[in-house]
């Protein structure tokens, strides 16, 4: 059952990310862009599906499959159609469209024991890391000033300022989380206003925090008149972001 580096080393990212995803909420696995940028790997085209099967995808899956694992590898989906690839779905002989299929490999994939095949898990770092007030609880988050992330996500009516997805709630209600854009902390020092947040998703969360994508000012929705200052995207772009 050995598992070759490029494959452990996917395997890696995606055993320490296990945690944060919820089965069913393709919103809370990772992007495939999200991996490359991770493991520092290039970009090979023509897509960054594609790309990330030569470097460690295709090993991964297909030892998975040969070895009647669980299916971890559909965690990573592309974020703009929220879903794997069909050679994910092809791979295990399931259709495409079979969704409790993927959800219950997921839910296996949490429940697994993947230690045996991994040296240590990936250490994710968030870029605002050292910001002030942080509180240890089951996953780290920074106390910030809560009257501000609420005015953000009710500009935007709990929709993603991205990708426009608003998670729905029991009771009616919606989730969103409020980002900054210059983070807190120390080495960016970014201040705690409305214009240095975004309303998102947790998957564009976490890529914003991880400097996986970039900010375009012309694909950021913005809702009564909630308004974020250039110079604050300008900042992600250039020291954030990690193309």
């Amino acid at each position: 059952m050995e598992l070759e580096e490029s494959g452990r080393k996917v395997l890696e990212v995606l055993v320490s990310h296990l945690c944060k995803v919820a089965p069913g909420k393709p919103e809370t696995y990772l992007g495939y862009k999200f991996i490359h940028h991770a493991l520092n790997l290039r970009y090979l085209g023509p897509t960054w599906g594609e790309s990330l099967k030569n470097q460690g995808l295709g090993v991964l899956a297909g030892w998975t499959c040969k070895n009647k694992l669980p299916g971890i590898t559909g965690i990573i989906i592309n974020t703009d159609s929220y879903r794997p690839g069909k050679g994910y779905f092809n791979l295990f002989g399931k259709d495409e469209e079979d969704y409790s299929w993927w959800t219950d490999e997921v839910k296996k994939s949490k429940n697994f024991d993947w230690s045996p095949y991994i040296y240590e898990e990936f250490n994710l770092k968030p870029v605002d890391l050292s910001a002030p007030n942080r509180e240890d609880v089951t996953i780290s988050r920074i106390i910030r000033d809560s009257k501000l992330s609420v005015k953000v996500k009710t500009f935007n009516n709990c929709e993603c300022q991205i990708c426009g997805l608003a998670l729905e709630m029991p009771a009616g209600k919606k989730y969103a989380e409020a980002h900054h854009i210059q983070p807190l902390g120390e080495p960016h020092g970014g201040p705690d206003v409305i214009e240095n947040m975004i309303c998102v998703c947790p998957n564009h969360h976490a890529m914003l925090d991880y400097g996986a994508i970039e900010l375009v000012t012309e694909n950021i929705t913005s809702k009564n008149g909630h308004v974020i200052s250039a110079q604050f995207i300008k900042y992600h772009n250039e020291n954030v972001y990690w193309p």
